[in-house]
C-alpha cells in the first residue's frame, strides 16, 4: 500500500517537473538565439532515480500435478481357498468276543498192571549202634566263617545270630557284635563280661534290623543262651537292667566275683540318646558240668 502511494506521487511530480520543462524550452527562441538554442538542448531523460522501487520478485511457476494413469492391466482376482474337508471319524468296530474254550475231557489213564512181588530180603541182625559223636567235638557249620559265636534269646525270637568280634561300625550295622577286649564265655577264671551289643532299629536287608528292638522287654530270669563253633552252649539268666550315658565305659569291666553276659542297646526310642544294658549271670551249662577252662581272648 506505501510502494503504490509513493509510485502516485512520484508520477504526479514527474508530470509537473516535464511540462515546466517545455514551457522553458519552447521560450527559449524568443531570448536566446536558435544556435546556442541547439547547443544547450539535452536529450530527454527517461530514467526515474528519484524511485526506488524493487523489481517485482519472479511468481513460481507451478508444475502441474501429473494425473495418474488408468491401469491398463486389471488386477488378478483373488480366488478364496476351499476349506479342507474333514473327514467322518471312523466308527470303532466291535469287537466280537471270543468263543471260550471247550474244556478238555483228560483222557483216561490206563491202569497199571500190578508188579509181581518181590521177595522180601532176609532181615540183617542189629547191627551195632555206631556212637554219636559228643556236643563238643562237634563244628557248627551253619555259622558264618566270621562268626565267633552265636547267640540265642528265646524270649526276643533270636535263635542263633551270629556274632562278629568287632569294634567297627559297619560291623554293627550288619548284625550283632562281640566288643573286642572283653571275656569270651570260654575264658578261664570265673570272673568274666561277656560283652555284646546291637542296633534297636537297624537297617532292613542285615542282621542288624530290629535285633534288639525289644531288649527292654526281657525279665529277670528269663534265659540267653550262647554257642561257640564246636556247638557248646553256655546259658545265662537276666539279672538287673541299667540306663547309662553312650560314654560309661565302665559297664564293659568286669565286676569282681561275677561271670555274666551283658547285651547293650540305644534308647530310648526315637532319640537313643541313652544306652541300655541288660546283664544276665552264667549258670549251670546244659550238661550240668563246669566248662572246660579254654582261653581265647582277643
Amino acid at each position: 500500500m506505501t510502494a503504490a502511494l509513493v509510485l502516485v506521487v512520484a508520477t504526479v511530480a514527474f508530470t509537473a517537473s516535464r511540462s515546466e520543462y517545455g514551457a522553458a524550452t519552447r521560450a527559449a527562441p524568443e531570448s536566446i538565439p536558435e544556435s546556442i538554442a541547439q547547443t544547450i538542448e539535452e536529450p530527454e531523460d527517461t530514467s526515474q532515480p528519484w524511485l526506488n522501487i524493487p523489481d517485482p520478485k519472479p511468481v513460481p511457476k507451478m508444475r502441474p500435478i501429473p494425473k495418474p494413469r488408468a491401469e491398463t492391466e486389471p488386477r488378478p482376482k483373488v480366488e478364496p481357498k476351499p476349506a479342507p474337508k474333514t473327514e467322518p471319524a471312523p466308527k470303532p468296530e466291535l469287537r466280537k468276543p471270543k468263543p471260550k474254550p471247550e474244556p478238555r475231557v483228560p483222557d483216561p489213564k490206563p491202569t497199571p498192571k500190578p508188579e509181581p512181588r518181590r521177595p522180601e530180603p532176609n532181615p540183617e541182625p542189629n547191627p551195632e549202634p555206631k556212637p554219636k559223636p559228643e556236643t563238643s567235638e562237634i563244628w557248627r557249620s551253619d555259622l558264618p566263617a566270621w562268626a565267633v559265636m552265636g547267640m540265642t534269646v528265646p524270649d526276643l525270637g533270636i535263635h542263633g545270630a551270629p556274632v562278629r568280634s568287632s569294634d567297627g561300625q559297619a560291623a554293627l550295622d550288619a548284625g550283632v557284635v562281640h566288643v573286642p577286649g572283653t571275656s569270651l564265655p570260654w575264658d578261664s577264671g570265673s570272673q568274666r563280661n561277656v560283652y555284646v551289643a546291637g542296633h534297636r532299629l537297624g537297617w532292613a536287608g542285615t542282621g542288624s534290623f530290629r535285633i534288639f528292638y525289644r531288649l527292654n522287654e526281657l525279665r529277670r530270669g528269663d534265659e540267653v543262651v550262647i554257642e561257640d563253633r564246636r556247638g557248646r552252649a553256655y546259658h545265662y539268666r537276666v539279672t538287673e537292667r541299667l540306663v547309662v550315658n553312650p560314654g560309661a565305659s565302665w559297664v564293659t569291666r568286669e565286676v569282681p566275683g561275677r561271670d555274666m553276659l551283658s547285651l547293650q542297646t540305644c534308647t530310648p526310642i526315637p532319640t537313643f540318646e541313652k544306652r541300655l544294658i541288660i546283664r544276665a549271670e552264667r549258670v549251670e551249662d546244659h550238661d550240668g558240668k563246669e566248662q572246660p577252662p579254654e582261653s581265647r581272648k582277643n
